[in-house]
């Protein structure tokens, strides 16, 4: 297989598993609605990926985009497509954990980023590394899985319909694995991320430089073709899967 049917097979992948509706309609729809006007802002993607979220902010209007991550494929997609589009925005090889210069952003974004972090331990080195990315007064916005997927009575809920199922184990405890299968045409991919709860992001947050910390709940966008089955995101939204965070740089 040659570097451009790699690619190309890959980068088709990651689009099949973002064309679910609720990625757009309420994972990308309720992180833009929160981050708000982006012009003259410049903007830090955190664990890029292979660069959805990035080019979604450039296209909305960000004077300057860089997305890092640190897998050396999803680096290696993502500046692939950039190749095919060029819309102007960088791609990093770098760890969000890893210690370095304070750099100058005016907006750190991190997309299922925080969810990876085992322990409390883990999770202070990631908080760090976002600070680090933002200056004096600057802002963070993440969405991580949603820590209340264990109170509710509905445990896990049912999300078939949606394209995707969470499995989680039967009592909770910090660290325990959240697992998401997302299913595709022909094949299904599953990721597995970890349960803190609420406390410990906000605790690890402020540790780490900010403030006025805030929860938001995800919002489910109009229907612009008005196609909407009656009551068809009402589980979904009664028991959302993602929760976001924002903060400020003290």
């Amino acid at each position: 297989m040659d570097y451009n049917e790699f690619y190309n097979q890959l980068a088709n992948q990651y689009k099949k598993a973002k064309e679910q509706p609720w990625r757009t309609r309420i994972e990308l729809f309720s992180l833009m609605n929160l981050i708000g006007d982006l012009a003259g802002i410049k903007v830090i993607d955190v664990a890029c990926g292979e660069g959805w979220l990035t080019r979604e902010l450039r296209k909305a209007g960000a004077a300057e985009v860089v997305g890092i991550d640190i897998s050396e494929k999803m680096i290696e997609l993502a500046r692939w497509q950039e190749g095919r589009d060029p819309l102007g925005i960088e791609y990093r090889l770098e760890d969000a954990r890893a210690t370095g210069p304070q750099q100058d952003f005016d907006l750190s974004v991190s997309n299922w980023l925080l969810v990876y972090a085992h322990n409390r331990e883990e999770l202070g080195v990631m908080c760090r590394g976002l600070a680090r990315g933002v200056k004096a007064g600057g802002r963070i916005v993440t969405l991580l899985t949603n820590p209340e997927l264990y109170t509710w009575q509905a445990r896990p809920p049912d999300y078939r319909k949606y394209g995707f199922e969470a499995q989680l184990p039967e009592s909770p405890y910090e660290g325990a694995p959240v697992r998401l299968t997302v299913h595709l045409e022909d094949e299904s991919i599953t990721i597995e991320d970890f349960f803190l709860p609420k406390d410990a992001y906000e605790s690890a947050l402020h540790e780490a430089g900010f403030r006025e910390i805030a929860f938001h709940n995800v919002k489910l966008s109009p229907d612009p073709q008005g196609g909407d089955e009656v009551g068809y995101w009402d589980h979904f939204l009664q028991y959302p899967l993602m929760i976001m965070i924002d903060g400020i740089k003290g």
